[in-house]
C-alpha cells in the first residue's frame, strides 16, 4: 500500500511540476531570441557593453566608451534593433499614459504605456520612442517606471557627460 502511495504521489508531483517547467522555457523564446541578436549585433559593430537590461521581449545596454545606446525588442516575429548615438541626444523623457478604472468602489490608475522619448538636437520636433510596456502585449507590468526612471538617468548621464567633453575640446 505505501509504494502505491509513493507511486501516486510522484506521478502527481510530476503531473504539476513538468508543465509548469515547460511553460517557463518555451515563455522565455523571445527573450533570448532578442538577446541573442542583440549580441550578435554587439559583436558585429564591436560594442561592449557597460549596462544592459532585459525583460519581456525588450533589450537596452549602453556602450559609455562608444557612446551608443543600443534598444532591441521582437515585433511580429522579427527582432528590431535600434542603436542612438548618444552625443546627438539633447533630453531623454518618460512618457506614461494611464486610464483611470474603479476596482471595488477605488479608483485605481492602470498603465496603458510606457515609453522613453529621446531627443535628439538634429530633430528636437520628432524623438525617438523606446517602448518599454504596452497594456495589450502578453507581458505583465514589472517594474517599468522603475526601469525607464533608472535608464533615463543612465542616458542623460551619458549624454551630459559627452556634451561636456565637446565644450572644453
Amino acid at each position: 500500500m505505501s509504494n502505491s502511495m509513493i507511486l501516486i504521489s510522484v506521478l502527481l508531483v510530476l503531473a504539476v511540476v513538468v508543465p509548469l517547467i515547460v511553460l517557463n522555457i518555451s515563455g522565455k523564446g523571445e527573450t533570448k531570441t532578442v538577446i541573442h541578436k542583440t549580441k550578435e549585433y554587439a559583436k558585429e559593430a564591436q560594442l561592449k557593453f557597460d549596462a544592459k537590461e532585459s525583460w519581456g521581449n525588450r533589450f537596452i545596454a549602453i556602450d559609455k566608451n562608444r557612446n551608443v545606446l543600443v534598444f532591441s525588442r521582437m515585433v511580429n516575429g522579427e527582432v528590431m534593433i535600434r542603436k542612438i548615438a548618444l552625443e546627438k541626444v539633447e533630453k531623454v523623457e518618460v512618457q506614461m499614459e494611464t486610464k483611470t478604472v474603479k476596482v471595488n468602489a477605488v479608483k485605481e490608475k492602470l498603465l496603458q504605456k510606457m515609453e522613453l522619448a529621446i531627443v535628439c538636437y538634429d530633430q528636437p520636433d520628432n524623438p525617438l520612442v523606446l517602448n518599454f510596456y504596452e497594456l495589450g502585449q502578453i507581458y505583465t507590468e514589472d517594474y517599468e517606471q522603475r526601469r525607464a526612471e533608472k535608464w533615463k538617468a543612465i542616458i542623460n548621464e551619458a549624454a551630459k557627460n559627452k556634451a561636456m567633453v565637446k565644450k572644453v575640446a
